[in-house]
C-alpha cells in the first residue's frame, strides 16, 4: 500500500484536522501524519523536537498516548493502550528524555511494527507527547506539552463520508452561518476539502473554502461554518467537497455528490407538504 503523509500546522475553526500545534517553548514536526500500510509491514516516522526558546535550555520528556476525535474534530488524549483504536502497543521511540540547548532541535524515530494479524483493518492511532516543566515570566512553574499525531490505516480500508443534513443557522456570536452534519460509515477517517458557494441569481455572492474537515471512521461530525455576511433571500447554496483520504480508490481521493443547503423558505415548504391530509387535497 502507498505511504501517504499529511502535515497540519494549525487547528482552525471550521477546519478540524490531525493537529498538534506548538505550545510554550517546545515544537514538534510533523504535527500530524497519515500512514497507510499492510498487516505485518513495519514503518518508521521521523519527528523533529525543537526548543523554540533562543535563550534557555530545556529538558523534554517523551511518551506515547492514545488519541481520538471530540465532537468538533479536535484531538483528545487518553493513556496509551486504553483505546480499541490504539497503535501504542506496536510503537516504539528513542530515549524518554531529551536535553535541548537554546534553539536546538533533535530527531526522534518512531518505529511502528504492525502485527501480522491485527484485530481488524482500518484506522489506528498513536500520539508522541513532548512535555517540559519551565518557569513562566512571573517565576511560576508551568508544564508545557505538545504532540505529534499519527494515524495508521492498515489493510483493506475505506472512508465513506456523506452530508446527512444542513441548515442555515448562526454562530454563538449571532453571525450568519451554515451547519453541516456529516457521517462516515467506512473503517477509515475522511479528510474533506472543498467550497461552499452562495448564489443570488447567476452571481456568486459568498464563497467559503473548507479544508481538512475530519470525519472519523464509523463516526459523525457537526460543523458550523461562519459566512461573514447575511444570505440573500432566495439564494441557492451548494457544498462541493472532495474526500482527500479515500484508500479504497486508486487515486486516493473521491468527490462527494454536490449538496444543496435548504433555505428557510424551502424548509417551510417541506413542513407544509407534510401537513397534507392522507390521500391528498379534497
Amino acid at each position: 500500500m502507498p505511504f501517504r503523509a499529511f502535515l497540519a500546522a494549525i487547528l482552525a475553526a471550521g477546519s478540524a484536522a490531525f493537529v498538534a500545534e506548538a505550545q510554550g517553548r517546545i515544537g514538534l514536526q510533523p504535527a500530524s501524519v497519515e500512514l497507510e500500510t499492510d498487516a505485518g509491514q513495519p514503518m518508521r516516522q521521523v519527528v523533529t523536537v525543537a526548543n523554540l526558546d533562543r535563550a534557555h535550555p530545556v529538558s523534554v520528556s517523551l511518551a506515547l498516548a492514545d488519541w481520538a476525535y471530540d465532537a468538533d474534530g479536535a484531538p483528545i488524549f487518553t493513556p496509551a493502550g486504553e483505546n480499541d483504536t490504539s497503535a501504542a502497543g506496536w510503537t516504539r521511540h528513542g530515549a524518554p528524555t531529551l536535553s535541548l540547548a537554546p534553539g536546538q532541535s533533535k530527531q526522534v524515530v518512531i518505529q511502528l511494527s504492525t502485527p501480522d494479524q491485527p484485530p481488524r483493518t482500518g484506522d489506528y492511532r498513536v500520539a508522541l507527547l513532548a512535555s517540559s516543566v519551565m518557569k513562566d515570566t512571573e517565576g511560576r512553574w508551568q508544564k508545557n506539552q505538545t504532540a505529534s499525531l499519527v494515524s495508521l490505516t492498515i489493510g483493506k480500508a475505506s472512508s465513506r463520508p456523506r452530508i446527512e443534513a444542513s441548515r442555515l443557522t448562526v454562530t454563538d456570536a449571532g453571525d450568519p452561518a451554515i451547519a453541516l452534519d456529516f457521517s462516515n460509515t467506512g473503517n477509515a477517517h475522511a479528510r474533506l476539502d472543498g467550497v461552499i458557494e452562495v448564489r443570488s441569481g447567476t452571481e456568486i455572492v459568498i464563497t467559503h473554502e473548507l479544508s481538512d474537515v475530519i470525519v472519523p471512521e464509523k463516526g459523525v461530525r457537526s460543523l458550523i461554518v461562519p459566512l461573514g455576511q447575511s444570505v440573500p433571500a432566495g439564494a441557492d447554496i451548494e457544498v462541493r467537497l472532495v474526500n482527500q483520504f479515500a484508500p479504497q480508490t486508486t487515486r486516493g481521493e473521491k468527490a462527494l455528490p454536490v449538496h444543496k443547503v435548504k433555505t428557510e423558505a424551502e424548509a417551510a415548504t417541506e413542513v407544509a407538504e407534510l401537513t397534507l391530509p392522507v390521500g391528498g387535497l379534497k
